[in-house]
């Protein structure tokens, strides 16, 4: 049977449905229900709180069976005593028993939405609910009843049939039918005798035992229907489309024997998370044809914009302008104020994050600096009540406040007046919001916020998020663990996520780096140095911006990563060299403040560690002066650290543990387990160096140099006390600088600080103590580099 273009036997029963709706009393709690059910299947699903909490129904269930009736009416009392909804129901479907029956049903609905003249007594009108006909009911109602009108016999037939095979469950579901269904398919088959087996029941009826196939009852408007819901979850959530469904949509399109616009799209999406770029192309160019033939220049514009988007993620920036340029002039030659609008909001964000491949390819921004660019668009989108546009673009403005290190209560303004908007308008884009704003608690320092906004994504939007950032979510989550040495559990994070996304392409590459990143920072932080070897062959470090991965976060966490490996096996030329060509990159890109900060960082460690504390010292307090005003909470952390144990290096004692203590507070409620224990082992060996014989500490806490003869022997007995309080100071932050690097897996760190302690006890004069810690030493190295050996 060739699909239907509109009716089919589900629809029949809801014409059934609405007449009964119209014409009896119904109660007031059917009313919803009721309504809500017959609209749902005949008007395009829309995204409405009210009808999204409806749970009788599926609205995207074009094929649904008869026992969804029995769902929504079984519950209800009618006007007469003792029969419920069902059952009137089930009367009026058994009372069309003829195939002139079905004419006569769609004869009557004009009735429906013909309401009687003025002048009529009301006596003589019958009591009963009359449709307006630009109303949804009665919008359904006069389309069926032109649908049918326009069908041919053969066809009118065919709809019949099916009918009859639609209504046959439910002859079984109550023992009030035993009347009206005692007649069989056909009332005028039972008053002629006929039975199956004759010849001419066989022609009617003898294809009704037939096996039911795939899609059918449904029409091509339920399979419109169907492709753009398709379409909707492909575009708003990024996934793929299941096996399952692949099939039954297959199977639906090709009994059609129509080519669908949306089929085409569907394909395309599908073949383009999936990676294949070829299958992708080839079904971009087929819609691009069906908007040709057909000459709907709107089908054009946005198969160019989605050319210009698949070249762009195929990494062909110079295709990508040539496509979105050539969308800007299509959408202003036909005013679509909504196409053009999206088309420079996404050219201003490739630019904003590809700087360097947009420039190589030539592209110079139409709209002036990024900050016009967005006022630009925020203009647009007031004036066109584009409200979508205006959320993301105060979201944009928000993140160009953070990159600059403009004003924090700026950037929160910004992103509370997209949470209003989204609430207002009822604009589901709260995962791009609540992940900025867990960037923005992450940069101050404070990881247990930035951790709650992703959780309460998960927890509150999860369904209405799109499926890339939950997948960031998930992987900043995994981050924040890594920061305080749960590893481990930041993997399993990372690999519990749904088997499904891997589907797509760009979310398994995800996916894949951010595990090779944790791994690669902890077999770091082990000294396991053929691990290590391992995931930057795998993973492909940037060592220059050509062959970085295209996500620019995760390319300076790979250079970032790249560098600490080369520092920490000494190779200092080749850091110094890394670290210069990503500073020059990220100047000429004009890239995030907190990369250039840390950039700065890297190289002042660096300094540090090839013995120049004094050009590092420079370079750490500059560091330390952006991340202040920018209010990076962590780097500002980390410069000041820097400074301290430059400070200890040049002999200023006091002003290095003034430093230390004043942002340690601090440090600690960041919880990462690395920098705290940095910090403590800075802090220690600034009271190590106060508790020198040929150091003494003021009332400020300023360290001064002794004369030359000062010796142990001569300190008055306060100095003799101080020391030793400073000592003990020292050892117990020694001892809380080995248990964080021992918590964040650390093992250089470790030995160091147990080091410490052996050194400490000598000085003392208890050389066993020392030994013990030596010995203590050695073990603990043994047993990291045999806990490498047992993983490999």
């Amino acid at each position: 049977m060739a699909t239907p273009r509109y009716l089919t036997a589900q629809k029949i029963s809801l014409l059934v449905l609405t007449r009964l709706y119209c014409s009896s009393t119904l109660p007031s709690s059917a009313t919803i229900p009721i309504l809500s059910f017959i609209l749902s299947n005949n008007i395009p699903a829309v995204s409405s709180s009210a009808r999204a909490r409806v749970p009788a129904f599926n609205q995207q269930d074009a094929s649904f069976s008869i026992d969804a009736f029995e769902d929504v009416l079984q519950g209800h009392a009618s006007s007469m005593p003792g029969r419920t909804l069902l059952d009137l129901f089930l009367k009026h479907m058994w009372e069309m028993n003829s195939f002139d029956a079905l004419h006569d049903l769609f004869d009557n609905l004009q009735e429906l939405t013909s309401p009687p003249p003025p002048g009529i007594q009301e006596g003589e009108v019958p009591d009963r609910i009359y449709l307006s006909k630009t109303s949804p009911l009665g919008s359904f109602v006069r389309r069926a009843r032109l649908e049918f009108t326009r069908l041919q016999f053969d066809d009118s037939m065919k709809l019949w049939s099916s009918f009859i095979k639609y209504r046959a469950p439910t002859a079984q579901w109550t023992k009030r039918l035993a009347g009206l269904a005692s007649s069989g398919v056909d009332v005028v088959v039972s008053e002629m005798g006929l039975s199956p087996g004759d010849d001419v029941y066989e022609v009617a009826y003898g294809h009704l035992e037939e096996q039911d196939e795939e899609g059918e009852g449904m029409s091509l408007e339920d399979l419109d229907r169907v492709l753009d819901f398709q379409l909707d979850r492909l575009q708003r959530f990024g996934d793929r489309v299941p096996e399952s469904m692949k099939t039954q949509l297959r199977t639906m399109i090709s009994s059609s024997g129509l080519v669908h616009r949306q089929a085409h799209l569907v394909q395309f999406f599908d073949a383009w998370k999936a990676g294949d770029y070829t299958s992708a192309f080839d079904n971009l160019h087929r819609y691009y044809d069906y908007a040709m033939q057909t000459r709907e220049k709107i089908h054009y514009q946005y198969a160019l914009l989605h050319m210009a988007i698949l070249q762009a993620d195929f990494g062909c920036f110079g295709e990508a302008i040539a496509a979105i340029n050539e969308t800007i002039a299509t959408a202003r030659e036909n005013q679509d104020m909504t196409c053009l609008s999206f088309s420079l909001s996404w050219l201003n964000h490739m630019a904003k994050a590809f700087p360097k491949q947009m420039k190589g390819a030539g592209y110079m921004s139409m709209l002036g600096s990024e900050r016009d660019a967005l006022t630009f668009l925020k203009a647009k989108a007031k004036e066109t009540k584009m409200y979508h546009l205006l959320s993301a673009s105060l979201l944009n403005e928000a993140k160009l406040c953070l990159a600059t290190g403009d004003s924090i209560p700026r950037a929160l303004e910004h992103i509370y007046q997209s949470s209003h908007l989204n609430v207002k308008e009822n604009i589901k884009s709260y995962g791009s919001q609540m992940l900025l704003t867990s960037t923005l608690y992450s940069r101050l320092g404070i990881p247990h916020l930035a951790n709650v906004h992703c959780e309460l994504l998960f927890d509150c939007y999860e369904q209405s998020c799109p499926i890339d950032e939950s997948i960031r979510a998930t992987g900043r989550r995994a981050f924040i663990m890594s920061q305080s040495g749960r590893y481990d559990e930041a993997i399993s994070a990372l690999e519990a996520i749904d088997t499904s996304v891997h589907k797509s392409l760009k979310f398994h590459q995800y996916l894949i780096l951010c595990i090779g990143h944790i791994k690669l920072k902890r077999a770091i932080r082990r000294s396991d140095w053929q691990t290590c070897t391992h995931l930057l062959a795998t993973l492909k470090p940037a060592t220059d911006p050509t062959s970085s991965p295209l996500d620019a976060e995760l390319s300076f966490l790979q250079y970032e990563a790249y560098i600490d490996y080369l520092s920490s096996r000494g190779q200092y030329s080749q850091a110094f060299t890394v670290i210069s060509t990503l500073a020059q990159s990220l100047k000429s890109d004009n890239a995030d403040i907190l990369q250039r900060v840390s950039v700065l960082l890297m190289q002042a460690d660096l300094w540090r560690k090839v013995g120049k504390a004094e050009r590092g010292f420079s370079v750490a307090l500059r560091a330390a002066s952006v991340s202040f005003r920018a209010r990076l909470g962590p780097s500002l952390w980390t410069a000041v650290g820097l400074l301290g144990n430059i400070l200890n290096g040049l002999g200023e004692f006091g002003s290095a543990r003034r430093l230390v203590e004043g942002v340690l507070p601090q440090a600690l409620e960041g919880a990462d387990s690395m920098l705290c224990g940095t910090l403590y082992s800075h802090l220690a060996d600034s009271y190590m160096g106060l508790a020198s014989p040929s150091s003494h500490s003021n009332p400020s806490g300023a360290s001064t140099s002794s004369p030359p003869s000062t010796s142990t022997s001569s300190s008055s007995p306060t100095s003799a006390r101080t020391r030793s309080a400073n000592i003990a100071k020292a050892e117990l932050y020694i001892d809380r600088a080995r248990v964080c690097f021992k918590k964040s897996s650390y093992l250089d760190g470790e030995c160091e600080q147990i080091m410490k302690k052996a050194i400490v006890a000598k000085l003392r004069g208890d050389e066993k103590l020392a030994e013990e810690w030596a010995q203590n030493h050695n073990r603990v190295w043994e047993e990291g580099m045999r806990r490498i050996d047992g993983e490999i």
